[in-house]
Protein backbone atom coordinates (compact mmCIF):
# COMPACT_ATOMS: atom_id res chain seq x y z
CA UNK A 1 0.00 0.00 0.00
CA UNK A 2 1.59 3.29 -1.13
CA UNK A 3 1.58 6.50 0.91
CA UNK A 4 -0.96 8.25 -1.33
CA UNK A 5 -3.60 5.58 -0.79
CA UNK A 6 -2.81 5.50 2.94
CA UNK A 7 -3.17 9.29 3.32
CA UNK A 8 -6.38 9.42 1.29
CA UNK A 9 -7.91 6.53 3.26
CA UNK A 10 -7.14 8.15 6.62
CA UNK A 11 -8.39 11.53 5.41
CA UNK A 12 -11.63 10.03 4.14
CA UNK A 13 -12.23 8.23 7.44
CA UNK A 14 -12.00 11.41 9.49
CA UNK A 15 -14.05 13.29 6.91
CA UNK A 16 -16.92 10.81 7.40
CA UNK A 17 -16.96 10.55 11.19
CA UNK A 18 -20.53 9.24 11.44
CA UNK A 19 -19.77 6.31 9.14
CA UNK A 20 -16.54 5.60 10.99
CA UNK A 21 -18.19 5.62 14.43
CA UNK A 22 -21.02 3.32 13.33
CA UNK A 23 -18.68 0.83 11.68
CA UNK A 24 -16.15 0.87 14.54
CA UNK A 25 -18.95 0.35 17.08
CA UNK A 26 -20.44 -2.62 15.26
CA UNK A 27 -17.11 -4.37 14.69
CA UNK A 28 -15.95 -3.57 18.23
CA UNK A 29 -19.14 -4.83 19.88
CA UNK A 30 -19.13 -7.98 17.76
CA UNK A 31 -15.50 -8.72 18.62
CA UNK A 32 -16.15 -8.01 22.30
CA UNK A 33 -19.12 -10.38 22.53
CA UNK A 34 -17.40 -13.19 20.65
CA UNK A 35 -14.14 -13.07 22.63
CA UNK A 36 -15.90 -12.71 25.98
CA UNK A 37 -18.42 -15.46 25.21
CA UNK A 38 -15.79 -17.93 24.11
CA UNK A 39 -13.72 -16.97 27.16
CA UNK A 40 -16.59 -18.04 29.44
CA UNK A 41 -17.06 -21.30 27.53
CA UNK A 42 -13.31 -21.99 27.54
CA UNK A 43 -13.23 -21.69 31.33
CA UNK A 44 -16.31 -23.93 31.63
CA UNK A 45 -14.74 -26.63 29.49
CA UNK A 46 -11.36 -26.41 31.24
CA UNK A 47 -12.99 -26.58 34.67
CA UNK A 48 -15.19 -29.54 33.76
CA UNK A 49 -12.28 -31.41 32.17
CA UNK A 50 -9.99 -30.89 35.15
CA UNK A 51 -12.64 -31.92 37.69
CA UNK A 52 -13.82 -34.97 35.72
CA UNK A 53 -10.29 -36.28 35.30
CA UNK A 54 -9.07 -35.46 38.81
CA UNK A 55 -12.22 -36.50 40.73
CA UNK A 56 -14.36 -38.94 38.75
CA UNK A 57 -13.47 -40.51 35.39
CA UNK A 58 -9.67 -40.37 35.45
CA UNK A 59 -7.72 -40.11 32.22
CA UNK A 60 -9.17 -43.35 30.81
CA UNK A 61 -12.42 -45.14 31.62
CA UNK A 62 -12.91 -48.80 30.69
CA UNK A 63 -16.46 -50.17 30.55
CA UNK A 64 -18.38 -52.96 28.89
CA UNK A 65 -19.58 -52.43 25.35
CA UNK A 66 -23.39 -52.31 24.83
CA UNK A 67 -25.16 -54.66 22.45
CA UNK A 68 -26.80 -51.79 20.53
CA UNK A 69 -25.06 -48.89 18.81
CA UNK A 70 -27.80 -46.56 20.03
CA UNK A 71 -26.72 -47.08 23.65
CA UNK A 72 -23.92 -45.02 25.19
CA UNK A 73 -22.07 -46.28 28.28
CA UNK A 74 -20.73 -43.72 30.75
CA UNK A 75 -19.39 -43.69 34.29
CA UNK A 76 -22.84 -42.71 35.58
CA UNK A 77 -25.03 -45.15 33.68
CA UNK A 78 -26.18 -45.90 30.16
CA UNK A 79 -28.15 -43.65 27.84
CA UNK A 80 -29.92 -44.14 24.54
CA UNK A 81 -28.68 -41.76 21.86
CA UNK A 82 -31.82 -42.58 19.88
CA UNK A 83 -34.92 -43.49 21.87
CA UNK A 84 -36.33 -46.59 20.18
CA UNK A 85 -38.17 -48.13 23.14
CA UNK A 86 -39.43 -47.39 26.62
CA UNK A 87 -37.15 -50.03 28.15
CA UNK A 88 -34.18 -48.68 30.07
CA UNK A 89 -30.96 -50.23 28.74
CA UNK A 90 -28.93 -52.22 31.26
CA UNK A 91 -25.37 -51.32 32.17
CA UNK A 92 -23.09 -53.96 30.59
CA UNK A 93 -20.68 -55.92 32.77
CA UNK A 94 -16.95 -55.58 32.26
CA UNK A 95 -15.81 -59.15 31.49
CA UNK A 96 -13.42 -60.88 31.80
CA UNK A 97 -12.63 -58.42 34.58
CA UNK A 98 -9.43 -59.95 35.95
CA UNK A 99 -7.91 -60.30 32.48
CA UNK A 100 -8.66 -56.68 31.62
CA UNK A 101 -7.34 -55.50 34.98
CA UNK A 102 -4.09 -57.44 34.52
CA UNK A 103 -3.62 -55.88 31.09
CA UNK A 104 -4.12 -52.38 32.50
CA UNK A 105 -1.68 -53.00 35.34
CA UNK A 106 0.95 -54.14 32.84
CA UNK A 107 0.92 -50.83 30.93
CA UNK A 108 3.92 -48.64 31.86
CA UNK A 109 1.91 -45.42 31.37
CA UNK A 110 -0.55 -46.31 34.17
CA UNK A 111 -0.15 -44.49 37.49
CA UNK A 112 -3.07 -46.14 39.29
CA UNK A 113 -6.53 -47.65 38.87
CA UNK A 114 -9.71 -48.42 40.76
CA UNK A 115 -12.87 -50.41 40.02
CA UNK A 116 -16.49 -49.39 40.52
CA UNK A 117 -20.13 -50.30 40.05
CA UNK A 118 -22.99 -47.93 39.20
CA UNK A 119 -26.61 -47.84 40.31
CA UNK A 120 -29.26 -45.17 40.70
CA UNK A 121 -32.28 -44.78 42.90
CA UNK A 122 -34.41 -42.73 45.24
CA UNK A 123 -33.65 -42.27 48.92
CA UNK A 124 -36.70 -42.93 51.10
CA UNK A 125 -37.60 -42.80 54.76
CA UNK A 126 -37.90 -46.30 56.17
CA UNK A 127 -41.24 -45.96 57.98
CA UNK A 128 -42.94 -43.83 55.33
CA UNK A 129 -46.63 -44.79 54.85
CA UNK A 130 -47.79 -45.71 51.34
CA UNK A 131 -50.30 -42.86 51.32
CA UNK A 132 -47.65 -40.20 51.98
CA UNK A 133 -47.07 -37.51 49.35
CA UNK A 134 -44.59 -34.66 49.32
CA UNK A 135 -45.90 -31.12 49.65
CA UNK A 136 -46.13 -29.18 46.40
CA UNK A 137 -43.43 -26.73 47.49
CA UNK A 138 -41.01 -29.61 48.15
CA UNK A 139 -41.58 -31.72 45.02
CA UNK A 140 -38.67 -30.11 43.18
CA UNK A 141 -36.24 -31.47 45.80
CA UNK A 142 -36.61 -35.06 44.62
CA UNK A 143 -33.82 -37.04 46.41
CA UNK A 144 -32.55 -38.94 43.39
CA UNK A 145 -29.08 -40.41 43.82
CA UNK A 146 -26.47 -41.60 41.38
CA UNK A 147 -24.58 -44.26 43.29
CA UNK A 148 -21.01 -45.43 42.79
CA UNK A 149 -20.02 -48.63 44.55
CA UNK A 150 -16.32 -48.27 45.30
CA UNK A 151 -13.37 -49.99 46.94
CA UNK A 152 -12.42 -47.36 49.55
CA UNK A 153 -8.68 -48.05 49.60
CA UNK A 154 -7.98 -47.94 45.86
CA UNK A 155 -10.46 -45.09 45.33
CA UNK A 156 -8.78 -42.95 47.98
CA UNK A 157 -5.37 -43.63 46.44
CA UNK A 158 -6.62 -42.41 43.06
CA UNK A 159 -9.04 -39.60 43.94
CA UNK A 160 -9.40 -36.88 46.57
CA UNK A 161 -13.06 -36.35 45.66
CA UNK A 162 -14.62 -36.97 49.08
CA UNK A 163 -14.14 -34.48 51.93
CA UNK A 164 -15.95 -35.93 54.94
CA UNK A 165 -17.45 -33.28 57.25
CA UNK A 166 -19.48 -35.66 59.44
CA UNK A 167 -18.79 -39.34 60.03
CA UNK A 168 -15.73 -41.09 58.67
CA UNK A 169 -14.35 -42.48 55.45
CA UNK A 170 -14.40 -46.32 55.39
CA UNK A 171 -10.99 -47.88 56.00
CA UNK A 172 -11.64 -51.21 54.25
CA UNK A 173 -13.99 -52.78 51.71
CA UNK A 174 -15.26 -55.43 54.13
CA UNK A 175 -18.02 -53.46 55.84
CA UNK A 176 -21.08 -51.69 54.51
CA UNK A 177 -21.13 -47.91 54.19
CA UNK A 178 -23.15 -45.10 52.64
CA UNK A 179 -21.58 -41.68 52.06
CA UNK A 180 -24.07 -38.97 51.07
CA UNK A 181 -23.09 -35.56 49.59
CA UNK A 182 -24.29 -32.34 51.20
CA UNK A 183 -26.59 -31.38 48.32
CA UNK A 184 -28.35 -34.77 48.37
CA UNK A 185 -28.75 -34.57 52.16
CA UNK A 186 -30.40 -31.14 51.81
CA UNK A 187 -32.75 -32.41 49.09
CA UNK A 188 -33.74 -35.38 51.26
CA UNK A 189 -34.50 -33.12 54.24
CA UNK A 190 -36.53 -30.64 52.17
CA UNK A 191 -38.46 -33.33 50.30
CA UNK A 192 -39.48 -35.29 53.41
CA UNK A 193 -39.44 -32.27 55.74
CA UNK A 194 -37.38 -34.08 58.36
CA UNK A 195 -33.64 -34.23 59.19
CA UNK A 196 -31.23 -36.88 57.94
CA UNK A 197 -28.63 -37.74 60.56
CA UNK A 198 -25.55 -39.88 60.86
CA UNK A 199 -26.53 -43.47 61.68
CA UNK A 200 -30.05 -43.18 60.24
CA UNK A 201 -31.31 -46.21 58.33
CA UNK A 202 -33.01 -45.35 55.04
CA UNK A 203 -34.39 -47.23 52.07
CA UNK A 204 -32.92 -46.97 48.57
CA UNK A 205 -35.22 -47.91 45.70
CA UNK A 206 -33.53 -48.60 42.38
CA UNK A 207 -35.21 -47.29 39.22
CA UNK A 208 -33.87 -49.28 36.27
CA UNK A 209 -35.44 -52.64 35.48
CA UNK A 210 -37.43 -54.46 38.15
CA UNK A 211 -37.94 -52.85 41.55
CA UNK A 212 -35.04 -53.41 43.94
CA UNK A 213 -34.72 -52.04 47.44
CA UNK A 214 -31.93 -52.00 49.98
CA UNK A 215 -31.72 -50.68 53.51
CA UNK A 216 -28.59 -48.66 54.17
CA UNK A 217 -27.20 -46.94 57.25
CA UNK A 218 -25.74 -43.47 56.71
CA UNK A 219 -22.08 -43.57 57.73
CA UNK A 220 -20.93 -40.17 56.51
CA UNK A 221 -21.74 -36.85 54.88
CA UNK A 222 -19.25 -35.15 52.57
CA UNK A 223 -18.47 -32.20 50.34
CA UNK A 224 -16.95 -32.62 46.90
CA UNK A 225 -13.36 -31.51 46.47
CA UNK A 226 -14.63 -29.11 43.77
CA UNK A 227 -18.16 -28.13 44.86
CA UNK A 228 -18.57 -25.34 42.28
CA UNK A 229 -19.03 -27.69 39.33
CA UNK A 230 -22.34 -28.95 37.96
CA UNK A 231 -21.46 -32.51 39.01
CA UNK A 232 -23.52 -33.40 42.07
CA UNK A 233 -25.94 -35.96 43.49
CA UNK A 234 -23.33 -38.76 43.47
CA UNK A 235 -23.35 -40.93 46.61
CA UNK A 236 -20.76 -43.58 47.47
CA UNK A 237 -21.87 -46.99 48.76
CA UNK A 238 -20.10 -50.27 49.41
CA UNK A 239 -19.78 -52.43 46.31
CA UNK A 240 -22.12 -55.26 47.36
CA UNK A 241 -25.04 -52.96 48.19
CA UNK A 242 -24.59 -51.18 44.87
CA UNK A 243 -24.42 -54.49 43.02
CA UNK A 244 -27.77 -55.58 44.44
CA UNK A 245 -29.33 -52.22 43.50
CA UNK A 246 -27.90 -52.65 39.98
CA UNK A 247 -29.27 -56.23 39.80
CA UNK A 248 -25.75 -57.64 39.68
CA UNK A 249 -26.72 -60.72 41.68
CA UNK A 250 -25.93 -64.42 41.48
CA UNK A 251 -29.42 -64.92 40.09
CA UNK A 252 -28.70 -62.49 37.26
CA UNK A 253 -25.52 -64.41 36.45
CA UNK A 254 -27.40 -67.73 36.37
CA UNK A 255 -30.11 -66.23 34.14
CA UNK A 256 -27.47 -64.87 31.75
CA UNK A 257 -25.89 -68.32 31.52
CA UNK A 258 -29.12 -70.08 30.43
CA UNK A 259 -28.67 -71.23 26.80
CA UNK A 260 -31.01 -69.97 24.09
CA UNK A 261 -32.25 -73.53 23.44
CA UNK A 262 -34.07 -73.65 26.78
CA UNK A 263 -37.83 -72.97 26.49
CA UNK A 264 -38.62 -69.97 28.72
CA UNK A 265 -42.07 -69.30 27.30
CA UNK A 266 -43.80 -69.98 30.64
CA UNK A 267 -41.82 -67.19 32.29
CA UNK A 268 -43.37 -64.73 29.86
CA UNK A 269 -46.96 -65.65 30.76
CA UNK A 270 -49.05 -63.67 33.22
CA UNK A 271 -50.61 -65.12 36.38
CA UNK A 272 -54.06 -65.16 34.76
CA UNK A 273 -52.75 -67.16 31.80
CA UNK A 274 -51.02 -69.67 34.06
CA UNK A 275 -53.87 -70.28 36.51
CA UNK A 276 -57.12 -69.29 34.76
CA UNK A 277 -58.03 -72.90 33.85
CA UNK A 278 -57.68 -74.30 37.37
CA UNK A 279 -60.91 -75.32 39.07
CA UNK A 280 -61.24 -73.49 42.36
CA UNK A 281 -63.87 -75.98 43.57
CA UNK A 282 -61.51 -78.94 43.08
CA UNK A 283 -58.83 -77.22 45.10
CA UNK A 284 -61.27 -76.45 47.93
CA UNK A 285 -62.61 -80.06 47.99
CA UNK A 286 -59.10 -81.44 48.09
CA UNK A 287 -58.15 -79.25 51.03
CA UNK A 288 -61.37 -80.00 52.92
CA UNK A 289 -61.13 -83.77 52.41
CA UNK A 290 -57.49 -83.93 53.39
CA UNK A 291 -56.61 -84.93 56.92
CA UNK A 292 -53.06 -83.67 56.50
CA UNK A 293 -52.15 -80.56 58.43
CA UNK A 294 -50.77 -77.85 56.14
CA UNK A 295 -47.55 -76.12 57.22
CA UNK A 296 -48.17 -72.64 55.83
CA UNK A 297 -44.82 -71.28 57.01
CA UNK A 298 -42.93 -73.80 54.87
CA UNK A 299 -45.42 -73.95 52.03
CA UNK A 300 -42.77 -72.91 49.48
CA UNK A 301 -40.16 -75.26 50.86
CA UNK A 302 -36.57 -74.22 51.48
CA UNK A 303 -35.70 -70.65 50.43
CA UNK A 304 -31.96 -71.23 50.71
CA UNK A 305 -31.44 -71.28 46.94
CA UNK A 306 -33.50 -68.12 46.46
CA UNK A 307 -31.52 -66.33 49.16
CA UNK A 308 -28.24 -67.36 47.55
CA UNK A 309 -29.39 -66.16 44.14
CA UNK A 310 -30.26 -62.77 45.64
CA UNK A 311 -26.72 -62.30 46.96
CA UNK A 312 -24.42 -59.83 45.21
CA UNK A 313 -22.23 -61.22 42.45
CA UNK A 314 -18.80 -60.39 43.89
CA UNK A 315 -17.12 -60.88 40.51
CA UNK A 316 -19.28 -58.35 38.67
CA UNK A 317 -17.95 -54.87 37.82
CA UNK A 318 -18.98 -52.00 35.56
CA UNK A 319 -15.79 -49.92 35.22
CA UNK A 320 -12.08 -49.62 35.65
CA UNK A 321 -10.92 -46.02 36.07
CA UNK A 322 -7.30 -45.24 35.17
CA UNK A 323 -5.00 -42.33 35.89
CA UNK A 324 -1.86 -41.96 33.81
CA UNK A 325 1.59 -40.70 34.69
CA UNK A 326 1.36 -38.36 31.71
CA UNK A 327 -2.12 -37.22 30.63
CA UNK A 328 -0.82 -36.29 27.17
CA UNK A 329 -0.61 -40.04 26.41
CA UNK A 330 -4.34 -40.57 26.98
CA UNK A 331 -5.28 -41.13 23.33
CA UNK A 332 -2.32 -43.47 22.81
CA UNK A 333 -3.35 -45.63 25.78
CA UNK A 334 -6.98 -45.66 24.61
CA UNK A 335 -5.93 -46.87 21.15
CA UNK A 336 -3.67 -49.54 22.67
CA UNK A 337 -6.43 -50.89 24.90
CA UNK A 338 -9.14 -50.85 22.24
CA UNK A 339 -6.84 -52.64 19.77
CA UNK A 340 -6.11 -55.26 22.45
CA UNK A 341 -9.82 -55.70 23.21
CA UNK A 342 -10.46 -56.30 19.52
CA UNK A 343 -7.61 -58.81 19.21
CA UNK A 344 -8.73 -60.75 22.30
CA UNK A 345 -12.41 -60.65 21.38
CA UNK A 346 -13.28 -58.81 24.60
CA UNK A 347 -16.53 -56.86 24.58
CA UNK A 348 -15.12 -53.76 26.28
CA UNK A 349 -14.15 -50.21 25.38
CA UNK A 350 -11.68 -47.62 26.61
CA UNK A 351 -12.71 -43.97 26.45
CA UNK A 352 -11.62 -40.48 27.47
CA UNK A 353 -13.41 -38.19 29.90
CA UNK A 354 -15.49 -36.65 27.08
CA UNK A 355 -17.24 -40.00 26.59
CA UNK A 356 -17.00 -41.21 30.19
CA UNK A 357 -18.71 -38.05 31.49
CA UNK A 358 -20.64 -37.29 28.30
CA UNK A 359 -23.73 -35.92 30.06
CA UNK A 360 -21.68 -32.99 31.40
CA UNK A 361 -19.46 -32.56 28.35
CA UNK A 362 -22.44 -32.56 25.97
CA UNK A 363 -24.19 -29.90 28.09
CA UNK A 364 -21.25 -27.53 27.59
CA UNK A 365 -20.99 -28.45 23.91
CA UNK A 366 -24.70 -27.76 23.52
CA UNK A 367 -24.19 -24.32 25.06
CA UNK A 368 -21.25 -23.76 22.72
CA UNK A 369 -23.33 -24.68 19.65
CA UNK A 370 -26.16 -22.41 20.82
CA UNK A 371 -23.68 -19.60 21.39
CA UNK A 372 -22.05 -20.05 17.98
CA UNK A 373 -25.48 -20.04 16.32
CA UNK A 374 -26.40 -16.79 18.05
CA UNK A 375 -23.07 -15.24 17.07
CA UNK A 376 -23.53 -16.32 13.46
CA UNK A 377 -26.92 -14.59 13.35
CA UNK A 378 -25.41 -11.52 15.03
CA UNK A 379 -22.54 -11.49 12.53
CA UNK A 380 -24.91 -11.56 9.57
CA UNK A 381 -26.89 -8.66 11.03
CA UNK A 382 -23.70 -6.67 11.68
CA UNK A 383 -22.46 -7.45 8.17
CA UNK A 384 -25.68 -6.17 6.61
CA UNK A 385 -25.66 -2.99 8.70
CA UNK A 386 -22.01 -2.27 7.83
CA UNK A 387 -22.71 -2.93 4.15
CA UNK A 388 -25.69 -0.57 4.15
CA UNK A 389 -23.62 2.10 5.88
CA UNK A 390 -20.87 1.77 3.28
CA UNK A 391 -23.38 1.84 0.41
CA UNK A 392 -24.77 5.14 1.70
CA UNK A 393 -21.21 6.45 2.04
CA UNK A 394 -20.43 5.47 -1.55
CA UNK A 395 -23.52 7.24 -2.86
CA UNK A 396 -22.56 10.36 -0.92
CA UNK A 397 -19.07 10.27 -2.41
CA UNK A 398 -20.11 9.60 -6.01
CA UNK A 399 -18.92 13.02 -7.21
CA UNK A 400 -15.56 12.46 -5.53
CA UNK A 401 -15.24 9.08 -7.22
CA UNK A 402 -16.18 10.58 -10.59
CA UNK A 403 -13.62 13.38 -10.22
CA UNK A 404 -10.85 10.86 -9.44
CA UNK A 405 -11.87 8.76 -12.42
CA UNK A 406 -12.02 11.89 -14.65
CA UNK A 407 -8.45 12.94 -13.82
CA UNK A 408 -7.13 9.47 -14.64
CA UNK A 409 -7.60 7.29 -11.55
CA UNK A 410 -8.12 3.68 -12.55
CA UNK A 411 -10.65 1.30 -11.03
CA UNK A 412 -7.88 -0.53 -9.16
CA UNK A 413 -6.81 2.71 -7.46
CA UNK A 414 -10.36 3.50 -6.30
CA UNK A 415 -10.80 -0.10 -5.13
CA UNK A 416 -7.61 0.09 -3.04
CA UNK A 417 -8.75 3.30 -1.35
CA UNK A 418 -12.05 1.79 -0.26
CA UNK A 419 -10.46 -1.45 0.91
CA UNK A 420 -7.82 0.52 2.80
CA UNK A 421 -10.54 2.45 4.61
CA UNK A 422 -12.37 -0.78 5.46
CA UNK A 423 -9.14 -2.44 6.59
CA UNK A 424 -8.25 0.41 8.95
CA UNK A 425 -11.75 0.55 10.43
CA UNK A 426 -11.83 -3.23 10.90
CA UNK A 427 -8.41 -3.29 12.59
CA UNK A 428 -9.29 -0.45 14.96
CA UNK A 429 -12.72 -1.96 15.72
CA UNK A 430 -11.21 -5.38 16.42
CA UNK A 431 -8.58 -3.90 18.74
CA UNK A 432 -11.24 -1.91 20.60
CA UNK A 433 -13.32 -5.08 21.02
CA UNK A 434 -10.28 -7.03 22.27
CA UNK A 435 -9.40 -4.37 24.84
CA UNK A 436 -13.00 -4.21 26.06
CA UNK A 437 -13.13 -8.01 26.33
CA UNK A 438 -9.90 -8.09 28.38
CA UNK A 439 -11.24 -5.38 30.70
CA UNK A 440 -14.57 -7.20 31.08
CA UNK A 441 -12.75 -10.48 31.79
CA UNK A 442 -10.71 -8.83 34.54
CA UNK A 443 -13.88 -7.38 36.08
CA UNK A 444 -15.79 -10.69 35.92
CA UNK A 445 -12.87 -12.64 37.40
CA UNK A 446 -12.51 -10.11 40.21
CA UNK A 447 -16.04 -10.82 41.47
CA UNK A 448 -17.51 -14.11 42.67
CA UNK A 449 -20.30 -14.32 40.09
CA UNK A 450 -22.43 -17.41 40.65
CA UNK A 451 -25.41 -18.89 38.81
CA UNK A 452 -28.24 -21.26 39.71
CA UNK A 453 -28.49 -25.00 39.14
CA UNK A 454 -29.97 -24.79 35.62
CA UNK A 455 -27.35 -22.39 34.26
CA UNK A 456 -24.60 -24.28 36.10
CA UNK A 457 -25.33 -27.32 33.92
CA UNK A 458 -25.03 -25.20 30.76
CA UNK A 459 -21.77 -23.58 31.85
CA UNK A 460 -20.22 -26.54 33.67
CA UNK A 461 -20.25 -24.91 37.09
CA UNK A 462 -21.84 -22.47 39.47
CA UNK A 463 -19.03 -19.92 39.23
CA UNK A 464 -18.67 -17.82 36.09
CA UNK A 465 -15.15 -16.88 35.09
CA UNK A 466 -13.47 -15.91 31.82
CA UNK A 467 -10.43 -17.59 30.30
CA UNK A 468 -9.48 -15.91 27.02
CA UNK A 469 -7.17 -18.10 24.99
CA UNK A 470 -4.76 -16.66 22.43
CA UNK A 471 -6.12 -18.98 19.77
CA UNK A 472 -9.76 -17.94 20.18
CA UNK A 473 -8.80 -14.24 20.32
CA UNK A 474 -6.73 -14.47 17.11
CA UNK A 475 -9.45 -16.50 15.36
CA UNK A 476 -12.13 -13.98 16.36
CA UNK A 477 -10.05 -10.98 15.30
CA UNK A 478 -9.30 -12.58 11.93
CA UNK A 479 -12.97 -13.47 11.40
CA UNK A 480 -14.19 -9.96 12.22
CA UNK A 481 -11.48 -8.45 10.01
CA UNK A 482 -12.56 -10.60 7.08
CA UNK A 483 -16.20 -9.75 7.79
CA UNK A 484 -15.38 -6.03 7.61
CA UNK A 485 -13.57 -6.48 4.31
CA UNK A 486 -16.36 -8.67 2.93
CA UNK A 487 -18.93 -6.01 3.81
CA UNK A 488 -16.97 -3.60 1.62
CA UNK A 489 -17.14 -5.77 -1.49
CA UNK A 490 -20.62 -4.76 -2.74
CA UNK A 491 -20.25 -0.99 -2.05
CA UNK A 492 -16.91 -0.93 -3.91
CA UNK A 493 -18.42 -2.80 -6.82
CA UNK A 494 -21.25 -0.27 -6.85
CA UNK A 495 -18.78 2.62 -6.80
CA UNK A 496 -16.80 1.27 -9.75
CA UNK A 497 -19.95 1.05 -11.87
CA UNK A 498 -20.37 4.82 -11.73
CA UNK A 499 -19.01 6.49 -14.89
CA UNK A 500 -16.92 9.67 -14.44
CA UNK A 501 -19.41 11.84 -16.37
CA UNK A 502 -22.41 10.48 -14.42
CA UNK A 503 -20.65 10.98 -11.09
CA UNK A 504 -19.68 14.61 -11.88
CA UNK A 505 -23.21 15.44 -13.02
CA UNK A 506 -24.57 14.20 -9.63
Amino acid sequence: MNKTIFKMAVKNLFASKAKMIITLSLIGIGTFLVILGFGILNFSLQQTQEVCISDFSGDVLIAGKPEKDTVMVQLLGVFQTVSVSMDTPKMPYLVPFEKVKSKVESLPEVKGLTSSVFASGMLKILDLPDSWEAEDKNRSFFPYAQILGIEPESYKNLFDTINIYEGEYPKTSKGKFALVPRDLKEKFEKYYDRPLNLGDEILVTAFAGKARQQKVIITGFFDYAHPDTAIDGIAYFDVDTTRILADMTMGARVAAAIPDSVDLSLSEKSEDELFSDDSGADVIDTVQNSNTKIDYENLLGSTELRDRLNLADNEAWHHIVIKLKDSSKTQSVIRTLNDWFKEEGINAQAMSWESGMAMYYSAIEGTRILFITMLAILSVVVLIVIMNTLVVAVMQRSSEIGTMRAIGAKKGFVRKIFFAESFFMSCIGVLIGLVLALIAAAVVNAFDIRVGDILSVMFGGKQIRVSISIGSAVWTMAAMLLAGLAANWYPVRLALKISPLEAINR
